[in-house]
């Protein structure tokens, strides 16, 4: 795979890849090419949300982003743009122009039925074709999918109407020939983590620095695929670890990241709508790290724990007053029942916990432990390096992917 930095024209396909983004504050052309829409690596594990995010990196970063459309790639887009993730937020890009195929079939009206078609969107139960998205844009003509959120009162929905959607979802998958029978039990968790992390884009995804609605571009989303996932650290076998029939539910957003927004909690003193007592002391011990070379990897990874575990000691101050709801702890102690995985993509942090049938068992609490016995500490692995007990730095980029998987047998 070439690291190799990309050049200010790219295919929209390039963003599946790790190659370095190209340098911001120039014009980018990006063109969609009729190769795009049969592109393998679309459809496995985790790639589509990573692409995402650095597409989003991209158009926040550029002076001008301007997408050239392929004949063929242009049609199937706008006849399902729901199928089609990445280039979906293509779509929804307030600062994008678009150059459309000589077409008499494809117009600027027929790009704008594409996006108000996938505005709208529902999701389908059967998950045919095998990935979808709904989106929420926050900025300029905002949009809240009927799925997530009520209409009347423009607020999250119940976790009665989450298990609901989750119901939905599961038991369609038995016509696949999955057994999705033993997640019956786990459905109220499930559905409890999905409006977990959802709340979590809804109280920091969404504005900036101070507090004002982001824009160009403020974007969030849920992107629901059917995966086989590989363990990635398996036990010793004679027999290989075969892929495991999953679930994947990505929650993308373009806001500020973990560590700035915690960093913005803490100097505006809010969080979620509670009083955050913050010392003089302690506001200029965060005012000395500012994201970008002035901060250590280490000290980013220690706000991302913060933000995962509560409960860790570490040397930066965290007086926020507990987050309502399960958390992002919670969520990773749910998985671990669930046998599910767990990824993170935010600033330069891409790390990942994994409790599929057949891994090794590592970073857990001793069972002797009074609070959380056998249960995850809050740590991320490596992406790349798998053992590693702290994820390597990577290339900034905006926003937070997190990315959930759940066997269905």
């Amino acid at each position: 795979m070439d690291e190799s930095r990309l050049s200010n024209r790219l295919l929209l396909a390039d963003l599946a890849t790790t190659a370095p983004l190209p340098v911001g504050g120039q014009k980018i052309v990006v063109d969609v090419s009729d190769a795009y829409v049969s592109d393998d690596r679309f459809g496995l594990p985790g790639v589509e949300g990573l692409a995402i995010q650095r597409l989003i990196t991209l158009a926040n970063d550029a002076s001008a982003i301007e997408f050239v459309w392929g004949p063929a790639a242009a049609r199937r887009v706008f006849e399902s743009p729901s199928s089609f993730p990445l280039a979906a937020i293509v779509l929804c890009l307030n600062n994008a122009g678009h150059h459309l195929p000589a077409d008499p079939k494809i117009n600027r009206e027929s790009f704008e039925r594409a996006r108000s078609a996938l505005l709208s969107q529902k999701l389908r139960a059967d998950i045919s074709p095998e990935r979808q998205v709904l989106v929420c844009l926050d900025f300029e003509r905002p949009n809240l999918p009927y799925d997530l959120y009520e209409p009347a009162t423009r607020r999250l929905r119940p976790e009665s109407d989450f298990e609901s959607l989750i119901d939905n979802l599961i038991y369609a998958q038995s016509d696949a020939g999955f057994k999705a029978e033993r997640l019956s039990r786990l459905r109220m968790q499930l559905a409890v983590i999905l409006r977990e992390l959802l709340e979590n884009t809804d109280d920091h995804a969404k504005t900036d620095y101070e507090g004002r609605v982001l824009r160009p571009n403020s974007i969030r989303g849920l992107l629901v695929k059917r995966i086989f996932e590989t363990p990635r650290l398996p036990k010793a076998s004679a027999v290989e670890a075969a892929p495991q029939p999953c679930l994947e539910f990505t929650l993308f957003d373009s806001g500020i990241g973990y560590y700035n927004s915690y960093r913005r909690q803490l100097l505006r003193g809010q969080a979620r709508g509670q009083p955050v007592v913050v010392g003089d002391s302690q506001v200029n011990t965060i005012r000395q790290f500012e994201l970008g070379p002035n901060v250590s990897p280490e000290a980013e990874y220690s706000i991302v724990l913060k933000c995962l575990g509560r409960h860790q000691e570490q040397a930066i101050p965290d007086p926020r007053p507990g987050h309502r709801g399960m958390g992002l702890y919670e969520v990773l102690r749910a998985l671990k029942m669930m046998q599910g995985m767990f990824e993170v993509r935010t600033g330069r942090i891409h790390g990942y916990r994994s409790f599929l049938e057949g891994e090794h068992r590592i970073l857990l609490e001793p069972d002797t432990s009074k609070t959380r016995p056998g249960m995850p500490r809050a740590s991320l692995l490596d992406v790349t390096r798998k053992y590693a007990p702290s994820p390597a730095p990577r290339e900034q980029v905006r926003g937070t992917v997190v990315r959930v998987v759940v066997p269905l047998v």
